[in-house]
């Protein structure tokens, strides 16, 4: 008996539990898989909704992304890379004076590597924001010069300085030159005083070129004739107190507030009449119109 009490003693107890089937099944990680894609899929339906309830601009602007995403800024969300047009006038075009409206041509250069930055409804826009645009230029330019005609024939007396004026459509837009062909034509000999025929002049052309979303700059020339008396005062400063001066009447005149981007003095650097350093034409003033390009129409629109 008490062999078989010591047998029992050293056989080991074993106990045996059932695992239950209820109450505790949440503590698995299943049901998160499937509320992250209820989620997910509520996300898309929202963004779906939201595009479909904006307007076309939004619209197309969804689509460019999904199309090159590569083409934004990843914090900006702004397009990267502007298209660059660059507007070129026909071969001959441009020798002074205003262009026949007739043959003024021009066509648009658009980089290949450029175009596939973005879609095909932002680039033909932007050509025909661009053509617009010249087109204004191009008929400012006429109408300018029919005036200057029919002045001419009106006002005999101020057949000279209207003659002075010149008028020529180039790469970089439409400038106008004021071109001293005698003396104190447009300005006092050694001086940015303004003469009355001038100042009168240049107030109806500020009228006119304030029409224009196109930025304005002024330049000032003189020829090579220097200053004596050692007072320091240079072609330098005459140039560009000249060019300032014409600015402070074309500003009051009709130019929009921030129209006028760029006032520059070149003194005698960039001579009309190379040939002649010292020839009175070389003295003027001139006011060019900027040919807009695609970057600006981008930036406008952002801006709005």
């Amino acid at each position: 008996m008490a062999e078989d009490n010591q047998q029992r003693k050293e056989e080991p107890i074993i106990i045996k539990k059932k695992k239950g089937h209820g109450g505790h099944g949440a503590h698995g990680g299943a049901w998160k898989v499937a509320f992250a894609d209820f989620m997910t899929a509520m996300m898309a339906f929202f963004i779906v909704m939201w595009i479909l309830g904006q307007n076309d601009s939004v619209k197309e602007k969804v689509t460019a992304y999904f199309k090159d995403p590569g083409a934004f800024n990843f914090i900006t969300g702004k397009r990267s890379i502007p298209i660059d047009l660059e507007m070129v006038p026909d071969k001959g075009k441009g020798g002074g004076g205003a262009s026949d409206k007739k043959n003024d041509k021009f066509f648009f250069m658009i980089p290949p590597e450029d175009t596939t930055k973005h879609s095909d409804i932002e680039v033909e826009k932007t050509k025909v924001d661009s053509v617009k645009a010249q087109q204004k230029v191009n008929k400012l330019a006429n109408e300018l010069q029919e005036f200057l005609d029919k002045e001419k024939i009106t006002k005999p007396e101020l057949k000279e300085i209207l003659s002075s004026i010149k008028i020529e459509i180039t790469k970089e837009g439409l400038r106008i030159e004021l071109i001293e062909t005698q003396e104190s034509l447009f300005f006092e000999v050694g001086s940015s005083k303004v003469s009355k025929k001038a100042k009168d002049i240049i107030s109806h052309l500020a009228k006119e070129i304030g029409k224009l979303p196109n930025y304005v700059e002024v330049e000032g020339h003189t020829d090579s004739r220097q200053y004596s008396g050692g007072s320091g005062y240079s072609n330098w400063d005459l140039s560009t107190d000249r060019a300032n001066e014409a600015r402070r009447i074309l500003m009051s005149s009709g130019l929009w507030d921030g129209q006028t981007m760029k006032v520059t003095g070149f003194a005698d650097k960039a001579l009309r009449n190379p040939n002649n350093p010292f020839d009175v034409s070389n003295r003027r003033i001139s006011i060019l119109i900027k040919q807009m390009t695609s970057k600006d129409f981008y930036s406008n629109a952002q801006q709005k």
